[in-house]
């Protein structure tokens, strides 16, 4: 039987045995009886290692987990069981990883260490996590258009079989789906991310980027973000490619897109915020940035040189929002990857010079190229806290598609600087912090 309701929160325990209390919560709520224990942890010890290999730890071992008294437990072990129970509830990838994420630090507390900081953490507001990691970019500073360089390399990714597979079943189903008259997906040329380079160059070292890329194509896209989908072999593609993994380390055809992402804020000082829609191929029914575009060879390079990524996020918000490029101001805020499913990508700011919200709507509403890809609009006021608040609400908390998270503080800070943005968002988390885990802070120093 499923378990019902949210899976209880662990908290800051103040000791191992009551770290253990709430374990023993944990299973409780998930309905997974001692004995069948074995069968869930097993099934994450073969996700995480990759293979279909016999696992399955002793029922004594699993015991021992839920006994008082414990010094330290095994902790890989601990938290395939962590991970194993979250799952009964069927969550989606980043909410499994929020969750898990709050158990580590549930069970740090409780041996009595400071909380770890990895090596490539996910942007965090408060109780708000994310998988999107910052790569380049602080928001004060812009990134100039001149101080950015595309490099492509014009090869196809090379496919392994199993990958291999997945997209020719995506290219009959879409096939299918054109035969009988549904909505299917374009076989779009698209990119995929070779490399990222980041060096310093004048006297106030500003960011000079380098982007890499190769050749790939929009089913490679979708067959590559089906990560959960259980293998011939038992496994998934996020545990053979993605898990334990610095994004850098990521096959190329596991990042077969480059995203922009763009925030528009009117002339009025109102933030277009996105619901996408459910029509899309990745990211459906989520609060996301004004206007999201990847990467097209055919659009983005018609002439064959390397693509512009700033003339590709004008284009974005053409389609999208038909807005043209000389009715306001774009700046490049930052680079970012989403880590939970290898999706790169630019953020983008842009002031509108005269258009208000009224003249936004009554634009948007005389048709865009692309307005299904939106199930509609919200307004926000452009200051920290109405922003803040919007993005903390606990109704789309866990509905955020992450970069955008990332890109409205990064515009908040370029629009207010951080030390005003932070203090707004640690302000904010105080007033969740009765109803949520105790982990609301300032963001880290960007």
């Amino acid at each position: 039987m499923a378990p019902h309701g949210e899976p209880p929160r662990p908290g800051a325990p103040a000791s191992l045995d009551e770290f253990t209390e709430r374990l023993k919560a944990l299973r409780e709520w998930a309905n997974v009886r001692l004995r069948a224990l074995s069968d869930v942890v097993e099934t994450e010890i073969s996700l995480r290692k990759g293979s279909a290999e016999q696992t399955k730890p002793a029922y004594a071992t699993l015991q021992n987990l839920f006994g008082a008294h414990r010094k330290r437990h095994n902790e890989e072990l601990l938290f395939d069981v962590v991970r194993g129970l979250l799952r009964q509830a069927q969550p989606t990838p980043d909410v499994l990883e929020k969750q898990v994420m709050q158990w580590r630090e549930a069970y740090r507390s409780a041996r009595g260490l400071g909380l770890r900081t990895d090596v490539y953490p996910g942007f965090r507001l408060g109780p708000l996590v994310t998988s999107c990691q910052l790569l380049e970019g602080n928001g004060e500073r812009p990134i100039l258009e001149h101080n950015v360089r595309v490099l492509v390399d014009p090869v196809d990714v090379a496919l392994p079989p199993i990958v291999k597979d997945l997209r020719d079943e995506v290219v009959i189903e879409q096939s299918r789906r054109r035969d009988a008259g549904l909505e299917y997906f374009w076989h779009a040329p698209r990119y995929a991310v070779k490399d990222f380079v980041v060096t310093r160059t004048g006297l106030d070292e500003a960011p000079e980027v380098t982007l890499h890329l190769k050749h790939s194509d929009y089913f490679t896209f979708i067959a590559t973000q089906k990560l959960d989908l259980p293998l011939p072999n038992g496994a998934t593609l996020r545990g053979l490619y993605l898990h334990g993994r610095h994004p850098r380390d990521v096959p190329d055809f596991m990042r077969s897109s480059f995203g922009l992402n763009v925030a528009v804020v009117t002339a009025d000082e109102w933030l277009v915020v996105a619901r996408r829609s459910d029509r899309v191929g990745v990211g459906k029914n989520v609060w996301n940035s004004s206007a999201n575009e990847g990467l097209q060879r055919q659009l983005d390079s018609p002439d064959g040189r390397p693509p512009n990524l700033f003339r590709a996020a004008e284009r974005g918000v053409l389609e999208e929002l038909r807005i043209t490029p000389e009715k306001y101001d774009l700046a490049l805020l930052a680079f970012a990857v989403v880590t939970s499913n290898s999706q790169w990508c630019g953020l983008f700011l842009a002031r509108l010079n005269t258009m208000t919200r009224r003249q936004f709507e009554e634009n948007l509403g005389r048709g865009a190229q692309d307005a299904w890809e939106n199930q509609g609009f919200d307004f926000v006021r452009f200051q920290p806290g109405p922003t803040v608040s919007f993005l903390l609400d606990e109704d789309r908390r866990e509905s955020w598609a992450p970069a955008a998270v990332v890109l409205f503080y990064l515009s908040l800070v370029n629009a207010y600087g951080h030390h005003a943005v932070d203090q707004v968002v640690a302000d904010q988390c105080a007033r969740y912090k009765s109803r949520t885990s105790p982990n609301c802070s300032k963001p880290p120093a960007l």
